[in-house]
């Protein structure tokens, strides 16, 4: 198994570096470009004041979903954890992820049966995430009406963002509505000896619990929206230094969250090489050019400060690292 890992993870190595060496070769990617933190120093301040404020509001939002499983996680703790999850995501590539990492310690410190529930709870907070990015480019594709559609290119773009839209919405709000209903049938259906049932049974009981709090995934979901408008600023100010062209953040509404969506696609290391060719053609579509310079700017700039969270890592070194036997469902003792 740890072959295997080690083997994707090179072949996601290999694909990176070969999509980055092609840019490199045709021009369309210059790392000089990073030179911009140090000439204009208001970007770096800029850079890290983002970051700290997406951290922060992931911290919080997981936080908050965590009281639909009746788990409280003190500020600081959540604070701690969700540091040393972005520094996982990292440095520890293709072995267990940052949000993996963080919800075993805090399963760790429940009752078992609220164990499943804690994995559930940082699904759903991807999820939520997911779904912010999509409803902002949404909103901001919406606001500027005819001037989309008259463009054929700008139409493809809204109609794929309204498309995403309605998946990234429309399904989970039917599953959660059938939960809400129909949750305890469901758990009686699943209820058995086997440990499939019992796991089933368990996800069951953990969905429920997620449907019992509409007004909490309103909460959180408001926090993912303001984390991605901050994160969307951003890249319009990185892309307007590097381009010289005035990119607003509502040009760039439906080509960020298509191209950060991209990244998600496990064919490469965290997304490398596959965003950049995916910016620089997105970029392309709106009539602008450094597409993958831009992105490179901005992906540095993230994931540097993430080496931050080795600080709150290590005041957890003193507890028990994980192990894979944490990540495996609890079962219930027959």
């Amino acid at each position: 198994m740890r072959a295997k890992r080690l083997l994707i993870l090179a072949g996601k190595l290999a694909v990176a570096g070969l999509l980055i060496g092609w840019l490199l070769r045709s021009g369309t990617l210059d790392f000089g470009a990073l030179s911009l933190f140090f000439e204009r120093p208001s970007l770096l301040i800029a850079n890290l004041a983002v970051f700290a404020f997406s951290t922060v509001l992931g911290a919080l939002r997981w936080r908050l979903l965590l009281r639909l499983a009746d788990v409280h996680l003190p500020v600081g703790r959540a604070m701690q954890l969700a540091f040393t999850a972005v520094f996982f995501n990292v440095v520890v590539p293709g072995n267990i992820g940052g949000d993996v990492v963080k919800s075993i310690y805090v399963a760790r410190e429940v009752a078992p049966e609220k164990r499943t529930s804690v994995f559930v709870i940082a699904f759903l907070d991807r999820l939520l995430a997911l779904a912010g990015l999509v409803g902002v480019a949404c909103v901001l594709t919406l606001a500027r009406g005819g001037e989309v559609w008259a463009d054929p290119r700008l139409r493809q773009l809204a109609l794929a963002v309204l498309a995403l839209t309605a998946g990234t919405f429309i399904a989970p709000i039917v599953l959660l509505v059938v939960i809400r209903r129909s949750g305890k049938r469901l758990e009686d259906w699943t209820s058995g000896p086997s440990k499939i049932s019992k796991i089933l049974a368990q996800l069951v009981k953990a969905a429920r619990l997620v449907s019992s709090g509409p007004k909490t995934l309103l909460v959180a979901l408001g926090l993912a929206v303001a984390s991605h408008v901050s994160g969307i600023i951003l890249f319009s100010t990185l892309a307007t230094a590097i381009t010289t062209h005035d990119v607003s953040v509502t040009s760039l509404a439906s080509v960020y969250p298509i191209g950060m969506l991209t990244m998600v696609l496990p064919i490469s290391y965290a997304g490398f090489g596959v965003g950049h060719v995916a910016f620089d053609q997105l970029f392309a579509m709106i009539g602008l050019t450094g597409g993958a310079t831009v992105l490179n700017v901005y992906l540095i700039g993230q994931t540097i400060p993430c080496l931050l969270g080795a600080i709150p890592y290590l005041t957890l070194r003193r507890e028990a690292p994980p192990t894979d036997a944490d990540l495996a469902p609890t079962i219930p003792a027959d």
